[in-house]
């Protein structure tokens, strides 16, 4: 038999060939010809081919969008939204004036047209108390997740565990799915030096990330159902003692920061199925950042945690 032959098999509608050498033969079926058409929105032909060229086919950016609903953003939207409304609305607040900035008298003709001078001390202006409507519930905007390798002042090595574990629980990646906004796990440089710590400015000792949109419930999804009920004899979050300023910084800014031992970052599902890949985990901070602001916000921010299911309880 020759290298390569041809039969055609008389008494059908279609030729099979059979091409190859007499150890390995291969069946195709000449079919008919046919032309392609792409479908619209994912190949286009160049608006003039060539006639002695092949067309030219090119392909549109890719953004990999959500691939299933989030239960808990769902769970925001048909139910907590309206009791948080019920719960942190304020008629003090939706009745007030409110009240004017107040502006300095120029004290000679030089000062008329100038710009105001900044307030004076070394605290910021507080912000202006939030009047809670339908349309300004407090809601979640972001999740940042902060942990501090120490063995990294003498080994940068030490990082790479931290933020393979932070990629894995958050899966953001630096413009992941076409997102320009997202920026992955961040090594975060020391600013000042520590002759105590051996530890000079400019040198990596921590990583973080920050979750946004649809993430940071699939992170909390996992926190509330994986990680705090198998966390042994854990009470829950401390709340701030009674006597703590209502007026701080802090309780004004509507950031709820807690933390979590080693321990808990093992039980991630994301790092429990692989956990001899991470040589060593770490303790990491969390910090849920919200829309709410002034008066009461560090409470009304509690309040939509708990909602999700995170514990608090009094010290």
């Amino acid at each position: 038999m020759a290298s390569s032959s041809l039969r055609a098999i008389a008494g059908s509608s279609r030729t099979v060939a059979v091409t190859g050498t007499p150890s390995r033969l291969a069946l195709t079926a000449a079919a008919p010809a046919r032309v392609l058409i792409p479908s619209r929105g994912y190949a286009t032909p160049s608006p003039s081919p060539s006639p002695s060229s092949s067309p030219d086919w090119s392909l549109p950016e890719i953004h990999v969008g959500q691939t299933h609903p989030s239960r808990y953003g769902e769970h925001y939207d048909d139910t907590l939204s309206s009791d948080l409304l019920y719960m942190t609305y304020n008629h003090r607040l939706a009745n007030a004036t409110p009240a004017a900035t107040p502006v300095p008298e120029p004290r000679t003709p030089y000062e008329l047209n100038r710009p105001q001078p900044l307030p004076r001390g070394n605290r910021p202006a507080r912000p202006s108390a939030k009047v809670v409507r339908p349309d300004t519930i407090p809601r979640l905007e972001s999740i940042t997740i902060h942990t501090m390798v120490k063995e990294a002042i003498g080994n940068k090595q030490a990082l790479l565990s931290a933020i393979m574990a932070l990629r894995a629980i958050s899966g953001e990646t630096a413009n992941g799915g076409g997102r320009s906004g997202s920026s992955g796990v961040q090594v975060v440089i020391s600013r000042s030096g520590a002759a105590a710590f051996k530890l000079r400015a400019g040198m990596p000792v921590a990583a973080k990330v920050e979750i946004k949109g649809p993430a940071m419930y699939d992170f909390i999804q996992s926190l509330v159902d994986f990680v705090l009920p198998r966390i042994r004899e854990f009470p829950g979050f401390a709340l701030p003692s009674a006597s703590a300023a209502k007026t701080s910084p802090s309780a004004l800014g509507g950031v709820v920061s807690m933390g979590l031992p080693a321990t808990a970052m093992a039980l991630f599902p994301q790092v429990e199925a692989n956990l001899d890949a991470y040589p060593r985990l770490h303790g990491f901070h969390m910090f849920f950042k919200t829309d709410a602001r002034g008066e009461s916000a560090q409470e009304n921010a509690r309040a939509l945690l708990s909602g999700f299911r995170i514990p608090f309880h009094k010290r």
